[in-house]
């Protein structure tokens, strides 16, 4: 049965963030030497423990993302061939690069402290897919060439490019010689890409993508003399000590056996997944589901989570089913619905009245369902919000965020299984990270339905409050 369906996440958020923390000196005096050295010590171990947890996890990382690439990064032709290897057969100087559309600077975050810097750049496979964005066509797949400013090293560039709303982000795998592999995700903030990424050492790598060379030069330079605020994590970043202020509540509701519609597989498959990761795995207090449900039982669900949450707490709100529209309006469809327009369904204008009046810092909502055409939404641009570097000022922040699957078109009802392919990258990301962000499970879904005809979307509701946050999953 063809559906569409539209994901919608809207969040704000208020809390804090530590890299590490340690609570064992609490007994220490300081007219003690020898338990200040026992401290030391401590801390030295302890550091010495997340390093090496660290480096694990950005290997495991690094793996994962390059098995991944192998389903875009396609055959390059003989010529393409023969050009890649005569430019990596010399060191060029950052000033010395060919003309390109796009140039990059990075800085590789070395465990033993010993930074290294990396500059490049890259053109569009011309025989790659485009899609549009802005009323303009872009291709999907760019190709080039890295130099280590050391000599060091050189390497091939392949990234790949897709849009989410208001925003174009993407992924890039390095392959150098001497047996080293990075790969990164990315996002376009106007003519800025900004992202970060790993190497196959285990390091964390920061880089940024610009139009001009000379703009290139500037952010090297910058790197150069400038000690980055990144924190070094990735991977699943299970080190990060995030202090949420209240408690996560979530509602989910499936509806998946229809008296008058199609019968749907996905649904209550996905709730029932997603309801295990959040109460086995994540900091999640209560968590209600709904399984075929009419509209009685969905209104009085959103009473219960409304009496439950404090303007302290993190709502989440997930629905997956059938929807259409009238007119300019959409529509939710509880299972006893008729399939002609009736009062049974529930107009998604009362679902946001009752929205703005959850009482949460936090509140996302999710939903998959058809012909769903949204809530107001703003232009505004998301601000940049890698993981690594703005966890912390995420959290501080109010944020109202819609993640969209597509926009009024129909999708298949499953991708793969027994979950719609929305789902699944949702459940995906969730099992795959001990702590993750909204804005990259929006990448993830992007790249999921990069070979099918609807286009996921991302944008803020600045209407609803929207203050530049970004929502967090965090494990127990």
């Amino acid at each position: 049965m063809i559906r569409s369906f539209k994901s919608l996440l809207i969040i704000i958020f208020f809390s804090t963030i530590t890299i590490h923390a340690n609570s064992e000196t609490s007994w220490i005096t300081k007219k003690d030497s020898n338990k200040k050295k026992i401290v030391k010590e401590t801390k030295t171990e302890t550091s010495n423990w997340i390093k090496k947890k660290e480096v694990k996890e950005n290997k495991k990382k690094l793996k994962e993302k390059i098995k991944e690439s192998k389903s875009w990064i396609t055959k390059k032709s003989k010529k393409k061939l023969k050009d890649i290897k005569d430019n990596l057969k010399k060191h060029k100087n950052i000033e010395d690069l060919p003309k390109a559309e796009f140039y990059f600077a990075a800085v590789v975050k070395t465990n033993d402290g010993e930074d290294s810097y990396i500059y490049g750049y890259v053109n569009s496979d011309k025989e790659s897919s485009t899609f549009n964005f802005n009323n303009k066509s872009y291709y999907k797949k760019s190709d080039g060439i890295a130099y280590f400013e050391d000599k060091e090293n050189r390497c091939e560039v392949d990234s790949q490019i897709g849009s989410i709303g208001s925003q174009m982000m993407g992924e890039v795998v390095l392959q150098c010689k001497k047996g080293l592999k990075m790969t990164g995700g990315f996002r376009q903030l106007g003519e800025i890409g900004k992202g970060d990424g790993v190497t196959s050492n285990g390091d964390v790598v920061e880089f940024e993508f610009y139009t001009t060379k000379n703009k290139a030069i500037a952010k090297l330079e910058k790197y150069k003399n400038t000690e980055l605020s990144t924190p070094r994590f990735a991977g699943t970043n299970d080190n990060i000590d995030l202090k949420p202020t209240g408690k996560y509540y979530a509602l989910l509701i499936g509806n998946s056996k229809y008296a008058n519609w199609a019968s749907l597989t996905s649904p209550v498959n996905d709730i029932n997944e997603i309801e295990t990761l959040l109460t086995k795995k994540y900091k999640f207090e209560k968590v209600i589901t709904l399984k075929d449900s009419n509209r009685d039982k969905i209104f009085d669900a959103f009473d219960e989570l409304s009496n439950l949450t404090t303007d302290n707490d993190y709502v989440l709100i997930y629905y997956a089913g059938h929807g259409d529209i009238k007119g300019n309006k959409s529509y939710w469809i509880p299972v006893d619905a008729k399939a002609k327009y009736s009062s049974k369904w529930i107009n998604i204008g009362d679902i946001e009245n009752y929205l703005q009046d959850i009482p949460a810092h936090h509140l996302a909502v999710m939903v998959d369902s058809c012909y769903f055409s949204g809530f107001t939404k703003s232009s505004n641009q998301i601000n940049d919000q890698v993981k690594s570097k703005y966890y912390k000022k995420l959290l501080m922040k109010r944020a109202r965020l819609v993640l969209a699957s597509g926009s009024n078109e129909p999708v298949e009802d499953t991708g793969k299984g027994k979950h719609s392919i929305f789902g699944l990258s949702f459940i995906e990301a969730l099992k795959s990270n001990d702590v993750i962000s909204l804005g990259n499970i929006g990448r993830d879904i992007a790249f999921a339905h990069a070979g099918l005809r609807q286009q996921p979307y991302y944008y803020t509701v600045n209407t609803w409050g929207h203050g530049g946050g970004d929502f967090i999953f965090i494990k127990k």
